[in-house]
């Protein structure tokens, strides 16, 4: 099995590191710059890269025996593999020809020698990549009004046009499995052809759909059977074929498509731009499942509200996890019939990663929120680590699973760019900083090749001298625990006891009912009304600062001529004594003024039950009011009234 290694492209340097010591090695020469894409095959066996006038092919390995290829193609922007590795694809931006003719910006190179094979036009970046399949035995490519087939795939003429008008996007599968014993659940056999989801969007007022065909249903009897005749190739022009895998739906600017491994289900997420409800500025998001076979195909029902965050198939085929809700958002795992089967909770998460022998599940919250990162054993239900990456906007497993690769890029965080590799248990083994980092990203393995992970997470290896170099000062943790946040009190509030009626819960269940004391004074409530920054009601008064008193006093006793005796001084604080005592002697007067503010409150509790026995559903804060009940009765009982 090959070494485990990462590839980075910055704006001043590129480079190869191998695992474990994880140090850039030779293969990219130091003074490479300004890369501007590059690309691992498949197989992780071939790496590429473009810079200025140049694209260059080497050997992922350091003791391959293939020598490094240079093409010599200038404004590079994108790179792509062919699913076995045979040809290179290039992208450059679409260019008017002096001549008129059409600007060939794909193109495809054969890796091995680094001739130009083929090329065609491209409009858009978007969706340029070829759509090929695993074997390399057809190529699809959308047009208009037509989707063409192409087969071999890089052939001058397509054997197949299918009419179809409106194709919004075309996702191809691409079945397989992993190796028995690599997973804890046994995967879904794969499916014995590739399959084509074909959307279509909404025109005329009528909705949008997301159809599911075999490639066979495609191509048709006479096409599989077509051949090359005198060197020439017969393209057959036929409909688009019916289908029992469809789903209609409204609301669908964007979609994403997801095949599981085994190419039997897909996973789409329509997304509006627009939420007609206003609830959300994001628009409006929904989540779709379909069975190849026509078995199931519905939307998959979230019990919380807000959008759909990021969703994911598990290596073996047989499950997906989804992240929504609004923050904190809830990460659920649902069975082939999209019923759910266990919630991981509820956290500030939006980002979800399954490893690729899929015994460990990793949710994260990247982006705009802290970094924090869970690992959840898939089988156990139980979490196996906790970490927070901050500021990370790229994140990936390694194919041996034992390794996360986190990446702070340019130019969505221009500070503390940079590589971070952790064990699958949470603890920080290396940091690479690098200025201005564009690109990072682990050398890949086709699915059939994953090695199996142990059942238990293997002990963690000693981590490297760049996490004491450039890891925070006074970090013990080492990226194993991370503290939760409490929630924020005023000064006056810390070290007390805080009322649990209003708190924000993350599990979104209502709370017991049960109040603490409020105002937050340890001990209880007090007997009399409390006023913020005054002492607690029955407390010995407060000894003013001399100072403060003379101040007091001298305003209150001047004379005319501006001066103040001593007489005078003296009746002034017996007057202010004398109030003291009065306040203090109508404390009955307030003890009933108490009980006559609780006998209403009991008379309203006494009205809401009423409303909810005649059926009338009341909001959550009057359910509450309905459960302290017991404790206005007490209050009342304890002030000497009767309820």
């Amino acid at each position: 099995m090959a070494a485990t290694q990462y590839a980075f492209r910055a704006q001043k340097t590129a480079g190869i590191a191998d695992g474990p010591s994880w140090e850039v090695s030779s293969r990219i020469p130091a003074d490479t710059t300004a890369a501007r894409c590059y690309a691992h095959s498949p197989d992780g066996e071939w790496f590429a890269y473009a810079e200025g006038s140049n694209v260059h092919v080497l050997p992922s390995s350091s003791t391959s025996s293939s020598s490094t290829i240079t093409i010599n193609q200038p404004n590079v922007i994108a790179l792509s593999f062919s699913p076995l590795s045979t040809n290179l694809f290039t992208f450059e931006r679409p260019v008017k020809q002096d001549s008129g003719e059409m600007h060939r910006n794909v193109k495809a190179w054969d890796v091995k020698t680094g001739d130009e094979v083929t090329g065609w036009h491209s409009k858009h970046m978007d969706g340029w990549e070829p759509i090929i399949t695993s074997d390399e035995s057809h190529l699809l490519r959308p047009q208009a009004s037509d989707i063409s087939i192409f087969s071999p795939p890089l052939s001058p003429k397509p054997i197949v046009r299918v009419r179809v008008e409106g194709v919004k996007g075309l996702f191809l599968s691409s079945p397989t499995s992993l190796a028995e014993g690599v997973t804890s659940s046994k995967p879904i056999r794969p499916h014995q052809e590739p399959a084509v989801a074909i959307w279509i969007g909404e025109k005329k007022g009528a909705p949008a759909s997301v159809s599911l065909y075999s490639l066979s249903s495609l191509l048709g009897k006479v096409a599989t059977s077509n051949g090359e005749a005198n060197g020439e190739v017969k393209t057959e022009t036929r409909d688009l074929p019916n289908t029992m895998a469809r789903k209609a739906f409204y609301k669908a600017d964007k979609l994403h498509v997801k095949w599981n491994n085994a190419g039997t289900q897909a996973l789409f997420l329509a997304q509006s731009d627009v939420d007609a409800t206003g609830k959300s500025y994001y628009g409006e998001t929904n989540l779709y499942l379909v069975s190849l076979d026509g078995s199931f195909d519905g939307l998959v029902d979230l019990d919380k509200e807000g959008p759909i965050y990021d969703y994911t198939w598990s290596p073996n085929s047989r499950e997906f996890v989804v992240c929504y809700g609004y923050m904190p958002a809830r990460v659920q795992l649902f069975d082939m019939k999209a019923k759910p089967v266990h919630s991981f909770g509820s956290q500030h998460r939006n980002f979800l990663l399954y490893q690729p022998q899929g015994r460990l599940l990793l949710s994260a919250g990247f982006g705009n929120l802290a970094g924090g990162v869970d690992v959840w054993d898939v089988s156990t239900r139980n979490k196996v680590a906790e970490f927070k990456a901050s500021n990370s906007s790229h994140c990936e497993f390694s194919p041996c699973g034992q390794y996360i690769l986190t990446a702070t890029l340019s130019p969505r965080l221009r500070v503390d760019n940079g590589v971070k590799i952790w064990w699958c248990g949470g603890q920080l083994l290396h940091i690479q900083p690098v200025e201005e980092l564009y690109q990072a990203s682990f050398s890949p393995r086709l699915v059939k090749d994953i090695q199996p992970f142990p059942p238990v997470v293997p002990k963690a290896p000693e981590p490297n001298e760049s996490v004491a170099k450039y890891g925070k000062k006074g970090d013990t943790t080492n990226g194993s625990e991370s503290k939760p946040a409490g929630a924020y009190r005023p000064p006056g509030a810390r070290g007390t006891v805080a009322s649990d009626i209003y708190s924000r819960r993350d599990d979104d269940k209502p709370s017991s009912g049960a109040s603490t004391p409020t105002p937050m004074f340890r001990g209880g409530k007090p007997p009399g009304r409390y006023i913020p920054g005054a002492p607690p009601p029955g407390s010995a008064p407060r000894e003013a600062p001399v100072e403060d008193k003379k101040k007091r006093t001298r305003k209150r006793g001047k004379g005319e001529n501006g001066n103040v005796t001593e007489d005078k001084v003296e009746k002034v604080a017996e007057e202010i004594a004398k109030v003291e005592v009065k306040d203090e002697e109508g404390g009955d007067e307030g003890n009933a003024k108490k009980i006559r503010n609780l006998t209403k409150k009991l008379k309203a509790i006494e009205d809401l039950k009423a409303r909810l026995a005649n059926g009338e559903v009341l909001e959550r804060t009057q359910v509450k009011k309905i459960e302290s009940e017991h404790q206005v009765r007490e209050e009342i009982a304890s002030l000497g009234g009767s309820a």
